[in-house]
């Protein structure tokens, strides 16, 4: 399981690292536009497109990062007092719920970019499955580490060290 995890750790490092090299392009292109359009009275024709583009990868991958990093919100003040088996049972059910979600997503995503490959986008005429493949690939990285969370939790005999396993 350490292999796998770290394996991908690693895919997930190299998106997530392209994530930023995307935000980067996005506020110098943004910039850029914004500069010649109001310097020049000229913009770029897809100084809005590419941008747009750029915010729904990173807001999905970041959902992905969420679930990753345990980051997303949740109240703890139910649990914490519930009895430790009780406890156990409600995070199995969560990671349950974060993997049926990445079922979901992945199944409508890929229908979604399906769908996108007959349309583009107006001013770069790329596929406008470009704004749906992240589906999936966020999809794949919430149900992988869903299921790692919750492998640690079934399996964890100290809930206080289930929680912490992508630390190890």
């Amino acid at each position: 399981m350490n292999k796998f995890k770290t394996g991908l750790d690693k895919i997930f490092n190299i998106v997530l690292y392209f994530c930023m090299v995307l935000v980067v392009a996005m506020v110098v292109i943004v910039f850029s536009n914004v500069v010649l359009r109001y310097g020049f009275h000229k913009g770029i024709k897809w100084g809005e497109e590419i941008p747009l583009v750029i915010v729904i990868w990173f807001t999905f991958i970041a959902m992905a990062l969420g679930v990753k990093e345990n980051l997303h919100i949740s109240i703890t003040l139910l649990p914490k007092n519930l009895p430790s088996h009780l406890e156990k049972g409600l995070r199995i059910f969560k990671y349950l719920c974060e993997i049926i979600l990445g079922c979901i997503l992945f199944y409508y995503g890929l229908g979604l970019a399906k769908n996108g490959l007959r349309s583009f986008l107006p001013a770069t005429h790329i596929t406008n499955a470009i704004n749906y493949i992240v589906l999936p690939i966020n999809a794949i990285f919430i149900i992988l580490y869903a299921t790692i969370y919750l492998v640690n939790a079934i399996t964890a005999k100290d809930l206080s060290k289930s929680e912490v396993l992508l630390d190890d």
